[in-house]
């Protein structure tokens, strides 16, 4: 015995006719629902040789300056919400490092707790040290978070002496000198990085936090650096605490 076809049901298709009856027995429809004359054409009206319809012109200009407040209003609260969980990650990684006990406390949350924290593949803590010219700084993918040691005035160069705070967010379009440095054996895999200034009290040398990501765009330049700043602050007031208490930093 042959199975029978299963039957379908047409689709109930709205013709303009339909819409038009609808209206008219809903003659508030607009009223509650006025974001339509976003995007509804209102008809031309034929003046006669080259009189220009402005107020078709005024309403298609209104209509625009609506989509681009939209637009805009949009990305505010896209960028609020990037700020809230910036603002709840650094607070839980500030947490973190002040309570760290010991400088290999310290550096162990650095580098095991805050790719967790921030989402991030890899964090390299840098320092600048005579050491940086001959060290060969070696890592893996087992191992992509590390301490670095990095060539004297390199963040300088790769900042800039006056910036604090650099958002790359494709660094395939943007030169950082040093780069192969600050993310050695893994600069192939960072597609998008944040790199942070610190300088250590006690011995003035510069030290950097950079963060470093697989995909584009996860850091760029329309982000709130605030959190951020705070953050380097945490880490260059703990890290030359420890460093001072251990008897390392004058060996930096």
């Amino acid at each position: 015995m042959a199975l029978e076809e299963p039957v379908t049901k047409p689709k109930n298709t709205l013709t303009a006719s339909q819409v038009v009856e609808y209206l008219r027995q809903h003659p508030e429809f607009f009223e509650k629902h006025p974001e339509l004359f976003e995007v509804l054409a209102s008809p031309p009206i034929e003046h006669g040789g080259n009189v220009v319809d402005l107020r078709a012109a005024m309403v298609g200009r209104l209509q625009t300056g609506i989509k681009s407040l939209k637009s805009k209003y949009e990305g505010l609260i896209v960028s609020s919400r990037d700020n809230m969980s910036t603002l709840h990650q650094v607070h839980e990684a500030a947490i973190a490092l002040i309570r760290a006990p010991e400088l290999e406390q310290l550096l162990e949350r650095i580098i095991m707790d805050l790719p967790a924290l921030f989402g991030v593949d890899i964090v390299r803590l840098g320092l600048e040290s005579d050491a940086g010219e001959f060290y060969d700084n070696k890592f893996g993918e087992q191992n992509a978070s590390g301490v670095a040691f990095l060539e004297l005035g390199l963040i300088d160069k790769a900042m800039g002496k006056d910036k604090s705070i650099l958002l790359s967010a494709d660094t395939s379009k943007q030169f950082i000198y040093g780069f192969e440095q600050i993310f050695a054996d893994c600069s192939g895999i960072v597609e998008s990085c944040a790199l942070l200034r610190m300088t250590l009290p006690s011995n003035q040398r510069g030290v950097m936090l950079a963060f470093g990501v697989r995909i584009k765009n996860h850091f760029h330049e329309g982000q709130g650096t605030e959190m951020l700043s705070f953050l380097a602050q945490i880490v260059e007031h703990r890290l030359d605490e420890c460093l001072s208490e251990s008897g390392i930093a004058q060996l930096i």
